[in-house]
């Protein structure tokens, strides 16, 4: 995502605004004059601090350059889960009220058929895809949804003029296959219907790609458009390209103690944290790093090597040579 936009998160969320030539033109009548295109990117499961405008360590320069020149929040509430908070962020109504207050993978029995419990939008409330459509943006998004499957369930039913999405929590990041037991196939959709992949899909790339081109084949429309990118990344599978993990090659080897502290500290130098402020105590539960055996340290290093790596990636390289050995460097 770092350099993904070059060609163009649930933890963080950047709203971006945007011209092109097409908002530059005359708008049709009734439309007011000067209104901004809206690029929303929603980065899947992404700490606070993973991106470098909040102090992290992976190359996100792109949408570092988006923070500075516009606002960075510090008092992002959320839900434990990724789809009522994409509800919520989608919404703007309590992810209870919105019908998708938990995720059908882990719902108990006992809520399930509930009120807030539907796990699809209910009927009634309205996406900011729908208000914009309304009032004369084009709409597009590409990414997950996982807001509700079927027919009336999808992006196309909640404002999106065009839509490429997944209608599942995750899928494999190189292949159109399931990431987990619990789906039996990866399924997506274009404008409601079923879709498939191209053979030479990597998830982060091709949405990107994907709504360009959905923004680029309407140019000639003098409306603005509304843009809802939400990545797969950082969500499991954890996957990245050979070329983005090996920028990070012992970049963890000192384990999470140290790298708290190095992100606590820069963020403070960033003004989102209090100068005078002190950095908690580590969870009770919490390992220290050097008892860790060397061996598994050296593998949740390396994990977390391809965790950068996948924040890190550049839309000019998301074409791995060798689909078989990209899939040696997945964690």
């Amino acid at each position: 995502m770092g350099g993904t936009w070059r060609g163009l998160a649930a933890a963080v969320t950047l709203l971006a605004v945007a011209s092109s030539a097409g908002a530059q033109n005359a708008p049709p009548a009734g439309a007011s004059v000067g209104r901004p295109n809206i690029v929303l990117i929603l980065i899947d499961d992404a700490g606070f601090t993973d991106l470098g405008a909040y102090g992290g360590e992976a190359r996100t320069a792109n949408i570092d350059a988006l923070a500075q020149r516009g606002v960075r929040f510090s008092n992002y509430h959320s839900s434990p889960l990724c789809s009522p908070s994409r509800a919520m962020l989608l919404t703007g109504v309590d992810n209870h009220r919105t019908g998708v207050a938990t995720i059908g993978e882990v719902i108990p029995p006992s809520q399930r058929g509930e009120p807030g419990y539907s796990l699809h939008l209910e009927p009634g409330v309205t996406t900011i895809a729908s208000r914009l459509q309304a009032s004369g943006y084009r709409t597009y998004m590409t990414g997950k949804w996982h807001l509700g499957d079927g027919p009336g369930q999808l992006p196309n039913s909640h404002g999106f003029d065009r839509s490429f999405a997944l209608e599942a929590s995750g899928a494999d990041n190189w292949e159109q296959k399931p990431y987990m037991p619990y789906y039996a196939h990866a399924d997506w959709y274009e404008d409601g219907a079923p879709a498939t992949l191209p053979s030479d899909f990597y998830s982060s790339r091709f949405l990107v790609d994907q709504m360009i081109d959905y923004i680029d084949s309407e140019r000639a429309d003098a409306r603005p458009f509304f843009a809802y990118v939400a990545f797969q990344a950082v969500h499991i599978p954890v996957q990245a390209p050979r070329e983005d993990t090996a920028r990070y090659r012992g970049r963890y080897d000192q384990g999470w103690t140290a790298l708290r502290e190095q992100r606590f500290r820069r963020a403070q130098e960033l003004d989102l944290v209090p100068a005078q402020a002190e950095l908690g105590a580590s969870p009770p539960h919490a390992r220290n790093w050097q008892d860790v055996e060397p061996g598994e340290r050296a593998l949740l290093a390396r994990s977390m090597e391809v965790h950068a790596g996948m924040l890190d990636l550049d839309g000019s390289k998301h074409r791995p040579p060798d689909r078989a050995s990209a899939r040696n460097w997945r964690a």
